[in-house]
Formats: C-alpha cells, structure tokens, sequence
C-alpha cells in the first residue's frame, strides 16, 4: 500500500503544448483541456501532442532495397496526420522509403543547389534566415527547431530538381556541379536524368508534406510555417493540381495575418517590389488554371502599396522618359508587375474565372481587355528594348544565375524574362477562352467573337515570339524546373500552328528538353509525343525519313503534324506518377480540330 509521503506527492505537471514548445519557452498548461494564457495571447489553436516513450522500432530493411543507401519502414509513406510528436518527426524524416540519407554533407548540397532556382528570392526566406540558421547548425537537421527543420525539407525536395548529388540520380553519369560547362554542352539527353531523379524526388516530398502535417505547418502563421505552405503549393504544382490548393491557400492566409505586422515595422521599397513579383505568378497561375484567384486587393495594397497610374499613363510616361538604360527598367518592374496582377483579376472575374463562365461571354468585357493587352505589349516592348541595350547576347558558355548574387547583368535578365512571361501568361489564357466560348450567342454574335478570336491569335503570334525571347535571357544552363507549366502550353499552340520563324520554335523545344533534367519527361508520353511531333517539324528527327525536307514541308504529313492531340493533356505521369503539369479544360484543342 502506498505510504501517506507518496499519496501527498503534487501531481506530475501535465506536458507543455506544441506551440510553447516550438517556441522553446515556459507553458503554464491548464486543466480540464483549456488553452494555456499564452496561447490565449497569441490567439492561436493550443494543442499537446502526446510524447512516444521507449525505443523506436527498428526499422525493416527489405532485401532489395540497397542497404548503404536506402531503408524503409512498415509505416509505409502515407500523408495522413499521424499522432508522432515533433521530438519523434526526425525518426520518420530518416527512414522513409527511398529517402536519400539527410546527412549534413547532403544538407549543405542542396541548400547550394537552392541558389540556383529563382525560389530563393521569395521575401519570406530573408525574413526565416533559414539559410543562416542551418548553417549555425552545421547543416545538422534534427538540432533545428520544429518549423526551421520542416522549412529546410521543403527547401531541400525543391532542390532536388537540380541536384546532382548521386543519392538523388543514382549510380550512372552525372555532372561535377551546375557549373559543369563541359558536361551540359555534351549531345546527350538530359531527360533521362528527370526519370533518373524522380523517386528521390518523391520521397523527400512526402517526407516534406508528412513532416508539415505532423508539426501543423497549415495552422500557426508564422514566416517559417507560410514559406513551407508556399513551397509545398510549388511541389504540388510540379506533380498535379487540383480543384482546390489547400497549402497556397494557407500560405496566403498566414501572409495576410503577418503582413500587419511586417509594416509596422522596418518594410522598404524593395520588399512591395519583391513581393509585387510574387503576387503576379501566384495571380497567373491561378488564371491560367481557371481556378479562383487567392490574392485580393487588399492582399495586393498590403504588400506591394498602392495602385500604380493607370496603364495608357505608364505607358506615356516610358515612352517621354529620358532616362538611360536600366534605369528605366529598375523602377517600372513594381507598376508592371501590378497591372499584369490586375489584368489577371480581370481577366478572372469578366471572362474565364467560375462566376463568368456561368453567363454568356461579355463583348465589352472581351474588348476591355484586348485593349489592355494591346497596351502591356507595348509596355513590354519598351522595356525590353531597355534591357536588350545592356545586356546584349547570351554566350554560350555563360555561367547558370546565382539569384541573390546582385549583379547588374543577372537582374537585368531576371527582370527582362519576368516582363515577357507577364505578358504571354496572359494572352493563352485568354485565347484559350474565346476558343472555347467563341461559338455562343446568335449569328451576328458568333462573327464578332470571331473577329476578337482573330485577334487575340495574333496577340498570342507575338507572345509566342516574345517567349522565345526570354528564354534566350536565360543562360544556356538554368534550372527553372516549375515553369513546365508556362512552357508546355505554349509548345502545344506552336503544334497547332506553324510559327513564323524556326528559330523561336527550336529555342521552345529545347527548353522543354532542358527541362527535362528536372522533371521525369520520359514517363509523360503525350509530352513526349508533342516534343517528337515538333523536333520532325525541325528536321531533328532521329528516324531516317525516305524524302528530302524540302519534299516532307510541302507533303500531307506536314498537315498532320499541326492536328491537335487525339487526347486532351490534363495531366502526364509516370507509372507512379511524377505529374507534370499541364492545362486542364481550357486547353482541350481536340474541340478546336474543326476550325
């Protein structure tokens, strides 16, 4: 029986709750279930995850899985949330199935890899320090905080698209680093590299999204928490999207929640430009994906500031400024980026977004924005003259871009490619629309759609040429993995119609091929399929042809060659399923073989 000493003992204190013990600081954990006075504080959601005693399970090593290399557990890879405390998420980060080893020296690879993807310029990784904080570190993950070591495996799954390191591509032939000039200018296929890499890939993804589920990335608004909702939304982007993004949206909302505090304190012009860049491709994606837009305009005078003058104004003030060079280009960058944010509400909210497509297709609405477009171009081109004058040719040989490095050069090749997709972000979007709701309404109706159908296809000519131009900013080496999704779309337009100049289709096709590298190309038939169908065009065929060139331009099979797809592109994959991404049913051109 127990002794009256012992029946006196104070009861045990109850365990510290998951946000005080992120936060590493003292919890007061109250009965019954009720939030401690700091969450309370702090209006945030008080939770206590139950702490797993004793020694794990040792893991199971089946017997064709490479000892040295990878292990994996009978826990499988599922995404649900499980019940593992944020002390016990390390255990599972380490013995996923087919996970590379996250040993310091592949930490620090990978961060290094990170410089190279323009996802390194978000806002929010200057205000994490995450990269500073792994240093500290010493690139050890499990020392780091909750919410640092999520952020730093969600950092690490994006760079595992430009990795070279052998853990990610396996044994075979693989570049020194991604400088490695005498290896990319080889005539090899960098698209087996893309199959090579995607089961790493996969695995670090889903440890990233477990991991996240696990600490409750998608609750807390915190810079660490909205930077992992941001870079989850992009790797979902690279596989599938569906018709919800709950990850972006919990980036935004946590965003909308810090943004108060952000300008209350030190905020500066350059952090409205920055983010005025990342509001427009999260405002494009979701317009050309006819998906509801996240980004308001509170969200937009939040972060980036008041409206810029209207777009007849800014253009009238580019086409009298006397201003040299980049001194142009440097401050026009955040009204651009703006415009193209409010031309894609538009765009979203009169033409192609849920609520529009419910009433017949508005004729001022279509003519409001075929002027706007019409505008941007020249806004662009006036830009774009700018930073041809400074930059001149590409070499070659040239070095990739470090992002961050601050040279004049590499800013003015980022700010030159980010104009060009600003605009062609827009113009498929929009002709895709007209293709598809171009036929409603009476007669007379129908021939003034086709008139605005003419021309939006020849805004979308000029797009097409200007895209090829932006990617000749780019260095011959560049990892820009997540833009399949701009450039997929566009090739299949070049399918459809014969573009005036082969250089601007070749210059498409090879990025596609470059690309490649990244993403798992060759378990995507179609894509496969479409760049096979456009190299034939380019007479890059690998299939000796019975009749010359000349005779297959002017032959019935040139015809062939530009029908659309027999099959709508939704989504690609592999067969177990690296998705790319590609349009869904706005770009179904198999209903456009009639015309």
């Amino acid at each position: 029986m127990p002794t009256q000493e012992q029946s006196q003992k104070r009861p045990k204190k109850p365990p510290a709750c998951d946000s005080c013990k992120a936060r590493r600081v003292l919890c007061h954990p109250q009965p019954n279930g009720a939030p401690c006075p700091r969450c309370v504080e702090k209006n945030t959601i008080c939770t206590t995850t139950p702490v797993v005693r004793g020694r794990p399970r040792r893991p199971i090593i089946h017997a064709t899985t490479p000892p040295t290399t990878f292990v994996e557990t009978g826990r499988g890879s599922s995404l649900a949330v499980s019940s593992l405390s944020p002390d016990s998420a390390a255990l599972v980060v380490d013995h996923a199935p087919n996970c590379p080893t996250l040993n310091p020296e592949f930490v620090a690879h990978c961060f290094e890899c990170f410089e190279f993807i323009p996802q390194v310029s978000h806002p929010l990784i200057r205000r994490t320090k995450i990269r500073e904080e792994v240093e500290v570190a010493a690139h050890e993950l499990h020392t780091l905080p909750p919410q640092s070591r999520v952020l730093a495996l969600c950092i690490i799954a994006v760079a595992s698209l430009a990795s070279f390191h052998e853990s990610i591509l396996g044994p075979g032939p693989r570049p020194k680093s991604l400088v490695d000039r005498e290896f990319f200018s080889s005539n090899q296929d960098f698209r087996a590299f893309g199959l090579r890499r995607a089961t790493a890939y996969r695995a670090l993804r889903s440890k990233a999204i477990k991991s996240a589920w696990e600490i409750g990335a998608m609750l807390e608004p915190t810079e660490e928490n909205a930077m992992t909702c941001y870079l989850l939304d992009l790797l979902e982007q690279s596989d599938s999207c569906g018709a919800s993004r709950p990850y972006a949206g919990a980036y935004i909302l946590h965003v909308r929640a810090l943004a108060p505090r952000w300008r209350a304190a030190k905020y500066t012009e350059s952090d409205e430009a920055r983010w005025a860049g990342f509001l427009m491709s999260e405002s494009l994606f979701a317009t050309a994906r006819r998906m509801p837009m996240l980004i308001t305009q509170h969200d937009q005078l939040l972060l980036s500031g008041p409206e810029p003058a209207p777009l007849d104004s800014f253009l009238a003030s580019l086409e009298s400024s006397k201003k040299p060079g980049l001194q142009v280009v440097w401050p026009s960058m955040k009204p651009y980026a703006l415009h193209v944010v409010s031309l894609a509400r538009q765009l979203s909210e009169t033409i192609n977004g849920e609520y529009a497509r419910l009433n017949p297709l508005s004729e001022a609405a279509v003519i409001k924005f075929l002027s706007s477009l019409t505008h941007l171009h020249s806004i662009a081109s006036l830009l774009l003259t700018r930073v041809d004058a400074s930059v001149g040719a590409t070499p070659d040989d040239r070095m990739p871009m470090r992002y961050e490095d601050g040279t004049a050069d590499t800013m003015a090749r980022a700010c030159g490619y980010g104009v060009v997709i600003g605009f062609i972000s827009l113009v498929l979007p929009f002709y895709r629309e007209l293709e598809l709701r171009g036929d409603e309404g009476e007669p007379r109706t129908r021939e003034r759609m086709r008139l605005f159908r003419m021309q939006a296809r020849d805004i979308a000519v000029l797009g097409l040429h200007e895209l090829a131009r932006a990617l000749r900013y780019l260095p011959s080496l560049h990892y820009t993995p997540l833009n399949w999704r701009i450039i997929y779309p566009w090739a299949e337009f070049c399918a459809e119609r014969a573009p005036d100049g082969v250089a601007d289709l070749e210059t498409i096709v090879n990025e596609l091929k470059i690309m490649g590298y990244s993403l798992d190309v060759l378990s995507a038939p179609q894509a496969t399929q479409l760049i096979g169908r456009l190299d034939a065009y380019l007479g890059k065929s690998t299939e000796p042809s019975p009749e010359p060139v000349q005779d297959f331009l002017n032959s019935a099979e040139l015809a062939e060659l530009f029908l659309p797809l027999e099959q709508p592109w939704i989504g690609v994959s592999g067969d177990d399923g690296m998705m790319l991404d590609a349009p869904q049913d706005a770009f179904r051109f198999s209903q456009f073989a009639g015309e």
